[in-house]
């Protein structure tokens, strides 16, 4: 498959699992909803990250 098109499916991806993180982890964490953010937004760093080196390590 085409590098690109795996790249842009994994923004795709992460980008929804981001957005469902940012619905679920306020409504399991009602006492600290500002953690709950920042933790969705953490995690989504280290998916990006992840799914980005796993990439590069494929192409090259």
């Amino acid at each position: 498959m085409d590098p690109r098109v795996i790249d842009v499916l994994t923004g795709v991806v992460s980008l929804l699992i981001f957005v469902l993180l940012l619905i679920v982890l306020p409504g399991l964490m009602k006492e600290n909803t500002g953690i709950a953010y920042i933790l969705a937004f953490v995690l989504f760093l280290i998916m990006i990250s992840g799914a980005g080196h796993i990439i590069n390590k494929k192409i090259a």
